[in-house]
């Protein structure tokens, strides 16, 4: 090999090696009140979910053509700010046994309706 062709590859691998160089990334801290928001969040979807295991829950999702699977997905398709509208309007129920679950539930259908027809989702698509 000739000298010119050394120096040549040198210099080449030198400005790829400068090139390839990638941003550093940092790293934030989160604040407290961001971390429990999205704790009270999650809170309050699992609340959700397990309201819609119930038997007398299933029935009356069943009788509106909305499947487990539809309710499952639209809960975790809903944004934090309505999770918790929905749990404060579940809390505000008196505990009547199967008319407050039924409340609740007729609410989240109702819900689910509305976010249907304002077309931010698409769990009735098969009606």
């Amino acid at each position: 090999m000739s000298g010119v062709f050394k120096i040549s590859i040198i210099y080449l691998s030198s400005i790829a090696l400068v090139l390839s160089q990638t941003m550093p990334v940092y790293a934030g801290l989160i604040g407290t009140e961001q971390f429990m928001a999205q704790q009270l969040a999650d809170q309050d979807r699992d609340i959700l979910r397990n309201m819609i295991k119930r038997d007398e829950a299933q029935k009356l999702l069943e009788n509106y053509g909305v499947t487990n699977e539809q309710a499952q997905e639209r809960i975790n398709a809903m944004t934090n700010e309505e999770v918790r509208r929905f749990a404060q309007q579940l809390e505000e129920l008196p505990a009547a046994g199967g008319v407050g679950l039924a409340a609740a539930l007729l609410i989240l259908i109702l819900l689910f309706i509305a976010l249907e027809l304002s077309g931010k989702t698409d769990v009735f698509n098969g009606i």
